[in-house]
């Protein structure tokens, strides 16, 4: 008569994910990323690198902080001035494509 009850199906949300990568307070670019070494149980140190304008700096933080909490101690102080900024001279960035300028320059010579 009645038959069987059928069952409420539960939705599974995703749960959002934390970010890896950051953008850059100096070139605006998403390429911050954050490296952490352990030091000692209450203290960890992060890297944290630019990889397009080779901004770099150490940061002494909490173990307990991950990747953007690190970030929000980093653009906090960097805002107010107070780190010590090191240039990354591995990356040399190159903004435009200098091969289209040479082969314009060509085009126009050879007419």
């Amino acid at each position: 008569m009645g038959g069987k009850r059928k069952k409420r199906t539960k939705i599974v949300r995703a749960k959002p994910k934390l970010p890896k990568t950051f953008e850059c307070p100096r070139c605006g670019k998403i390429s911050i990323t954050v490296e952490f070494e352990d030091k000692d149980s209450r203290s960890k140190m992060a890297e944290i690198r630019c990889g397009s304008c080779g901004l770099k700096t150490e940061l002494e933080i909490p173990s307990i902080y991950d990747e953007a909490n690190a970030y929000g101690r980093f653009i906090d102080l960097y805002l107010e001035g107070k780190l010590e900024i090191k240039e990354d001279g591995e990356h040399i960035v190159n903004e435009g494509n200098e091969d289209e300028g040479k082969g314009s320059e060509l085009s126009s010579e050879t007419n």
